[in-house]
């Protein structure tokens, strides 16, 4: 016998979003119980599952996307593999980049705290890049991305456990300072 599934959980997260705006719109009460459960939400963060997924985002863009970055392309010349690589490798890491910008706007700093420190441990992970892989094609992005990250959180005020970051990421010391 066939169940049948509901329309909420077949919705994609766009459309659960829409669902959730006519909802608060229609019952402005239900506004404050959906900001709190989303405050819980924003203000806790793994540093081991962001890092996980930083190193999956990165190791497990399609290599092949370089054949139609890197190159001629008109109007814009050449575009050297390294900087399409780069390219590739930033829109993958954008999203983590902005979530901590995101939840220190917010207040967030434990939460922003522990995000920036997954970003790190994840490019940490992906330091050496590997065959086969678009880090392969730019050596030095985990590092200067790392390194971005450092100053991001210093700019937003985030402050980060110097001592702990020197343990956890015992090649990069010199980010760290």
């Amino acid at each position: 016998m066939n169940r049948p599934t509901s329309a909420l959980s077949a919705l994609s997260a766009a459309e659960k979003a829409t669902v959730l705006d006519e909802l608060l719109n229609a019952r402005p009460d239900l506004r404050e119980l959906a900001e709190t459960r989303a405050a819980q939400l924003m203000s806790t963060e793994d540093r081991a599952t962001v890092a996980v997924a930083v190193t999956d985002a990165l190791l497990g863009l399609d290599i092949m996307e370089l054949n139609s970055r890197a190159g001629y392309h008109p109007g814009r010349g050449y575009v050297h593999a390294v900087e399409a690589a780069g390219e590739i490798l930033d829109e993958a890491l954008e999203p983590f980049m902005r979530d901590v910008e995101r939840r220190a706007a917010l207040g967030m700093t434990s939460a922003a705290t522990e995000l920036a420190m997954g970003i790190l441990l994840g490019l940490y992970e992906c330091r050496d890049g590997g065959s086969e892989t678009l880090l392969e094609h730019s050596p030095d992005f985990a590092v200067e991305r790392a390194a971005q990250m450092v100053a991001q959180c210093a700019k937003l005020r985030i402050a980060l456990p110097r001592e702990e970051l020197l343990d956890l990421l015992p090649e990069w010391d010199g980010i760290v300072d």
